[in-house]
C-alpha cells in the first residue's frame, strides 16, 4: 500500500541518561514528527510511505531528509524552502518523575511558513491509498490550518481514505484560541474516514458530555459513538493507560457503527515512551489496509504500541514478525 502523511519534521534534543537540561553539558538529536512516526511504523510493516513536508534549505534539512530516508520513508515529496526546523527538547523522566517537552521555534520553522502554492497537492495524492494529517499541525497558524483542510478535501474528493490523529494538546493553544481548536477540528473531522482519539478529545475539545451514571469504558463508549455520528467517521481507535504498583498497562480500543472492541490488557516495559502512540497508529492503519478482521487489527495495533514502548527514539522500529511474535505470547530472548 502507499500512504502519504502531511505534516511536521522536528528536531528532538535530549539529555543522555536521563538527566534535566539544568545538568547536561551534551545532547542526543534525532528527527520526528507524528507523521514521521507513523510512516516509519507502515514502512517497517512493508508498505510504500511518503511525506509531504517543508525542510529548511540548509545542511539541517538534508540531514532531516537523510534521517527519513533510513527510516524507508520517500523523499519525493519534500521540498526545501527557508531556514528552520522546528525544535524540541525532551528531558527524560524515570520513577515518579515525569519526562517533560519543551518546544521551541516550530511557528518560524519552514513548514510553518510554507504555502498550498508549494505543493502540488493532486500529484501528491495521485497513486495513494490513503492520508494521514495530525491536529498538532492545527496548533501551528491560520497558513497551516488552511493546508491541512485543503490536503484533506482533495484527498476525500479523489476518495482516499482521511485518517486524522486528533493529537489534541490543551497547551499548544492559546486561551483566546480554544473555540477557533474547535471549529478547525471539526472541518477535519467532517472530512475523516479514519480517526483517533480518546474521550478527552470528546471532553475537553467538543463539548461531548457522557451522562454521570457511566464510567468507564461505557463513558469512553458514549462520548466517541457521539463524536463518530456527529461527523460521519467510519472507525474510531484510541487507547487507554491504567497504573497500578507503579507498573503502567495499556489497552487498546476500536469503535465502529456495529461494534465496540477493546483489546488484552498488557503490561508495558518502558525504553522511551515517545511516540508510542504512534506505534499504535502505525499497526491500526496497516491492519485497516490489509484488511485484517476487527478484533485482530485492534489486537495487532495494541501490540505494536506496547513494543514501540521498548526501543530507542520517537520512531517505531518492529515489524509485522515482530508484533505477531508478541500477539502470540511467544517470549524468546535471543533470535539467531
Amino acid at each position: 500500500m502507499d500512504i502519504l502523511a502531511f505534516g511536521e519534521v522536528m528536531m528532538r534534543l535530549m539529555p543522555p541518561d536521563y538527566k534535566l537540561l539544568t545538568q547536561s553539558e551534551s545532547l542526543n538529536f534525532l528527527y520526528t514528527g507524528t507523521g514521521v512516526n507513523i510512516l516509519s511504523g507502515l514502512y517497517q510493516m512493508g508498505n510504500n510511505v511518503y511525506l509531504a513536508t517543508t525542510l529548511p534549505d540548509n545542511n539541517v534539512g538534508y540531514a532531516a531528509a537523510a534521517n527519513l530516508r533510513k527510516l524507508g520513508i520517500r523523499d519525493d515529496c519534500i521540498l526545501f524552502k527557508n531556514d528552520y526546523l522546528g525544535i524540541y527538547f525532551l528531558e527524560m523522566g524515570i520513577g515518579d518523575r515525569a519526562s517533560r517537552v519543551t518546544y521551541m521555534n516550530r511557528k518560524d520553522s519552514s513548514f510553518a511558513k510554507s504555502t498550498i502554492e508549494d505543493y502540488e497537492i493532486e500529484n501528491l495524492l495521485e497513486g495513494k491509498s490513503c492520508l494521514h494529517l495530525c491536529g498538532i499541525a492545527l496548533s501551528m497558524n491560520e497558513n497551516v490550518r488552511n493546508l491541512v483542510y485543503t490536503f484533506a478535501k482533495k484527498a476525500k474528493e479523489k476518495k482516499l481514505k482521511v485518517i486524522f490523529d486528533c493529537n489534541f494538546r490543551v497547551s499548544l493553544w492559546k486561551e483566546k484560541d480554544k473555540e477557533i481548536a474547535r471549529e478547525e477540528y471539526e472541518k477535519i473531522l467532517r472530512l475523516s474516514d479514519i480517526v483517533f482519539a480518546g474521550e478527552k478529545d470528546g471532553e475537553l475539545l467538543l463539548g461531548i458530555k457522557a451522562p454521570e451514571d457511566l464510567k468507564e469504558n461505557d463513558k469512553t463508549k458514549f462520548i466517541l459513538n457521539s463524536m463518530r455520528k456527529k461527523y460521519n467517521i467510519d472507525i474510531i481507535f484510541g487507547t487507554k493507560r491504567r497504573n497500578k504498583d507503579k507498573k503502567q498497562f495499556l489497552q487498546g480500543y476500536l469503535l465502529d457503527d456495529h461494534d465496540f472492541i477493546i483489546s488484552n490488557e498488557y503490561e508495558l516495559t518502558i525504553y522511551d515512551r515517545v511516540g508510542a502512540g504512534d506505534g499504535f497508529a502505525a499497526g491500526a492503519i496497516h491492519g485497516i489496509l490489509h484488511n485484517f478482521d476487527k478484533k485482530e487489527i485492534i489486537e495487532f495495533a495494541t501490540c505494536s504500541g506496547v513494543l514501540a514502548h521498548t526501543t530507542y527514539g520517537d520512531s517505531p522500529l518492529l515489524g509485522v514478525e515482530d508484533i505477531q511474535r508478541f500477539m502470540n505470547n511467544k517470549h524468546i530472548d535471543l533470535i539467531r
